[in-house]
């Protein structure tokens, strides 16, 4: 293979005790090093963290059983998309038959109602009852209308339809708007009691990222930052960065929104979520390409261009992910470092060069 560096071996070293690496300008471009000011990377973009898909619990409905019964058939099944007003359940059991019982009696009583309410006010017209007759028929037709609107809401409650006419002890569960079913708990022929949870569902825009990260992480990331996630045309944005730590993970939450995910992810989903800082570090604080660091001796070092070369800087190494380094280094914002062929003026820092 071809020589990187033209260093001759005799002087290396000479130059890592002086903790300096001669180079000239054809040297620095046949090893391939390339160099940026530390100003250009106080907002180095692409900060990777993992994140968790989730549905906002505003956007979440529970769908359960009013009263007891059974399950009489399950139409629909765990991660299935379904429409407003589609079959979900069916249930039959004798407390809807009750219901449905109870409903056509509140029917049957506030016709009677109305029925003496009109008898009444024609007795009342031709004088021939008190005011106090009619207005106790009047009292009357309007407790048994408010009955039968109780017994009819009893039953749209439990999945019937809103008005009962006929006595068959089954109900219909439907979805309540467009969404996807996040969890079925359920199976047929299952006895359920009352308020016992059958389905979950959730509406899938917009939905919710929570990412974990480090406290130097988090550095520098504030509400209203962009998210991308890769295979999303749209990006989110961070709406929250919370001000505790997480007692189990000892992280802290940075919390944000898509609000238009477009099917490129799922709920519960575990991605990786990139975030561009649009607030600047620290003065002192920089967050580089963790290709720009090298380990010698227990310390972090980056290379600073100098007169004639470069010479090894140590920093103090806050967080590092695969992609970037957080870390602190008393170094003016102009100062250039290498940015890539750090392993290759390592080796010529420690004297390890020649032929490749």
């Amino acid at each position: 293979m071809r020589r990187l560096l033209s260093i001759p071996l005799l002087l290396l070293p000479l130059f890592a005790a002086a903790d300096e690496i001669r180079l000239s300008p054809a040297q620095v471009r046949q090893a391939g090093i390339l160099t940026a000011t530390l100003a250009e990377q106080k907002s180095f973009a692409n900060l990777r963290l993992p994140a968790q898909v989730i549905v906002p619990p505003g956007q979440v409905e529970v769908v359960a059983a009013a009263v007891p019964a059974m399950v009489a058939a399950v139409k629909v099944a765990y991660g299935d998309t379904v429409k407003k007003g589609q079959p979900l359940l069916r249930l039959q059991g004798g407390t809807l038959l009750e219901l449905q019982r109870d409903h056509l009696n509140a029917i049957a009583q506030a016709q009677l109602a109305a029925e003496n309410r009109r008898r009444d006010e024609a007795l009342f017209a031709d004088g021939i009852i008190a005011q106090s007759r009619l207005s106790a028929t009047l009292a009357g037709e309007r407790q048994a209308v408010a009955l039968a609107a109780e017994k009819q809401r009893a039953m749209q409650l439990a999945g019937m339809a809103g008005s009962a006419k006929e006595v068959t002890g089954i109900a219909e569960l439907r979805a309540p708007f467009d969404g996807v079913v996040l969890e079925a708990n359920v199976q047929p022929g299952q006895r359920v009691d009352a308020m016992t949870p059958l389905l979950k569902l959730g509406r899938l825009a917009p939905l919710w990222l929570e990412i974990q990260a480090a406290p130097a992480q988090a550095a520098g990331i504030a509400a209203g930052d962009t998210v991308n996630i890769p295979g999303c045309t749209q990006a989110g944005r961070v709406t929250l960065v919370a001000p505790q730590m997480q007692a189990a993970s000892q992280s802290l939450l940075i919390r944000a929104e898509l609000r238009k995910p477009e099917a490129c992810i799922r709920p519960f989903q575990y991605v990786q979520a990139e975030i561009r800082p649009a607030r600047q570090l620290d003065e002192k604080t920089w967050r580089l390409p963790a290709a720009a660091l090298v380990r010698h001796e227990g310390q972090v070092w980056i290379f600073v261009e100098a007169a004639g070369g470069f010479r090894p800087v140590p920093v103090k190494l806050l967080d590092e992910t695969s992609d970037t380094a957080l870390l602190t280094a008393d170094l003016a914002g102009d100062t250039r470092f290498a940015i890539k062929g750090a392993s290759t003026l390592k080796a010529s820092w420690l004297g390890l060069g020649g032929n490749q």
